[in-house]
């Protein structure tokens, strides 16, 4: 008996708590509707002149927008992209004028910033040559793969690589896209790097091309030797297991001939811009109208003055009578 009363007593507590609370909620929101009532006309004004700011400061203000990048970075130059990335990061954060005027010409100032991050492609990477498959796996017996991934020493690994350059307005986005890919390939020693990988390049198609004609000569010969049926001029096949290596080393020469023209086209640079896409709105943070912003501060505001007066009578309250 004792303890049922024990629980009735807190329930009582309780539910005597809540409706306490609730009669506070009530008396508070009657005191916040009272007030904008008695202030009913300051208050569309202000919410006017807000609408009417935020609708000039909306009309009147340059937006920054992402530039969105995919380039390649060739002849190991990833880590040398990723230094040059750092460096005009600290140039606009030092306000660097002379060198960004220099840089990017009369319309520096447009620019806002930049960030570089690899594009992760383990499997392509992983599957690329058997070393790599090796190197791969010996890498993860020591770390975790998202440990594998984040790390910057395996950037370079990475065919692709993702800069996002902002810019103030639409006008010279182009501008100074371009110049910052300037800025990317502005290198002697990797401009050497180009040179000879290029040439090395090209030496290796026709390499391949010239290997894949002489497949198609040995085919022909032993197409028209089995037409004939007559003396081999000077090719002779045996059987048709030769036959088959003979279209599986062409098989191999014809893939091997399309990454190398594929390989051509990317060392057109150091720093190659694989893709470009111009002035993207930033959804990453919250954004909010001006017109609906400006309203909403000089009413918090005009609010907030009330607020601190109550507070200050109830502070004086509670002081004076403590004092008697």
């Amino acid at each position: 008996m004792a303890q049922n009363n024990q629980d009735e007593i807190d329930l009582g507590y309780l539910f005597g708590k809540i409706s306490s609370l609730f009669r506070s909620f009530v008396k508070l929101l009657f005191l916040v509707i009272s007030f904008f009532i008695k202030y009913i006309i300051v208050v569309v004004v202000l919410i006017i002149i807000g609408v009417g700011l935020g609708y000039y400061f909306d009309k009147n203000k340059t937006e920054v927008f992402d530039n969105e990048l995919i380039v390649i970075p060739n002849f190991e130059s990833t880590q040398y992209l990723y230094d040059k990335v750092d460096a005009l990061t600290s140039k606009l954060r030092d306000n660097d004028k002379d060198f960004l005027q220099k840089a990017f010409g009369e319309n520096y100032g447009d620019l806002r910033g930049l960030k570089a991050e690899p594009i992760v492609d383990i499997f392509n990477f992983a599957s690329a040559t058997r070393e790599r498959v090796d190197l791969f796996k010996a890498l993860t017996d020591k770390q975790d793969i998202p440990d594998y991934i984040k790390d910057p020493q395996n950037f370079q690994y990475y065919k692709y690589q993702h800069i996002t350059v902002k810019i103030k307005g639409k006008e010279h986005s182009k501008e100074i896209i371009d110049s910052i890919e300037n800025y990317f390939n502005d290198n002697q020693h990797f401009s050497e790097y180009k040179e000879v990988g290029q040439k090395n390049t090209q030496f290796r198609i026709e390499t391949s091309e010239k290997m894949i004609s002489q497949i198609d000569t040995i085919l022909k010969a032993t197409s028209l030797l089995e037409k004939n049926k007559s003396n081999s001029p000077s090719v002779m096949v045996n059987d048709n297991s030769q036959l088959n290596d003979l279209f599986e080393s062409k098989e191999r020469f014809l893939y091997n001939l399309l990454k190398l023209n594929m390989q051509k086209v990317d060392e057109q640079k150091i720093i190659k811009v694989a893709a470009v896409n111009y002035n993207v709105s930033d959804f990453s943070g919250f954004h909010i109208s001006n017109k609906v912003k400006y309203p909403l501060l000089l009413v918090l505001l005009f609010s907030g003055f009330f607020f601190v007066k109550y507070l200050y009578k109830k502070m004086k309250h509670i002081a004076q009578n403590d004092a008697r």
